[in-house]
């Protein structure tokens, strides 16, 4: 027999003798072996002997209800049944005593672990909205730095070095061809030597 701790089971006993004087009176009890084979101390049990007829066999059959509070308590309980003058046991019947299964817990224990849930969800909530405030706020500020660029003047365009050059050596070329060499002043006059007219005019055509 299977059943779970905290609850009441029945086995049976059923007791055949000769109804005889010897053996018309009788007390029975029961006791039970261990999975290690402890014998625990007899029990007695309410079950009477019953009226029969004089010098006939007489069965009597009686339940033995047992609270089991612990899965230790597995083993096979015995009937055992005494005579004035003699002792009988029973085969036994197994009872095999489990631990008792899904207990609902109280009502107090559920409010609170309905209130510590919902609190913790709350929580949960609370930062995870302000991790992606601050994030939003890290990419937005990353975006508004300028990269550091060096600002360099934009370089002229070759037409235009050309261009500007062209006037410069004109300029000189106007300038030397309108100056006769005794007006020149003294000071341009010891100036190094230079290249002349046709040779710079010959440069400058060769660059273009």
């Amino acid at each position: 027999m299977v059943t779970l701790t905290n609850k009441a089971i029945s086995f049976g006993c059923k007791i055949t003798y000769p109804y005889t004087p010897r053996y018309k009176s009788f007390n029975v009890s029961y006791f039970h072996m261990d999975r290690q084979s402890q014998r625990s101390p007899k029990k007695h049990s309410d079950c009477q002997p019953s009226q029969g007829r004089e010098n006939q066999t007489h069965t009597v059959e009686c339940r033995i209800t047992v609270l089991l509070l612990e899965a230790s308590a597995t083993g096979t309980y015995y009937c055992s049944v005494q005579w004035p003058k003699d002792i009988k046991v029973g085969n036994g019947t197994f009872i095999l005593v489990r631990d008792s299964g899904y207990r609902e817990p109280p009502r107090t224990s559920q409010r609170l672990l309905l209130l510590s849930f919902t609190g913790l969800l709350a929580v949960l909530s609370v930062l995870g909205t302000a991790l992606l405030l601050w994030k939003k706020k890290q990419m937005q500020v990353g975006g508004k730095q300028p990269a550091s660029r060096s600002k360099q003047p934009p370089s002229e365009s070759i037409y235009t070095s050309l261009q500007h050059r062209e006037t410069q050596v004109y300029a000189f070329i106007e300038s030397e061809a309108s100056n006769p060499p005794s007006t020149r002043s003294p000071l341009s006059q010891k100036e190094g030597p230079r290249v002349n007219t046709e040779e710079e005019l010959g440069l400058v055509y060769e660059n273009l």
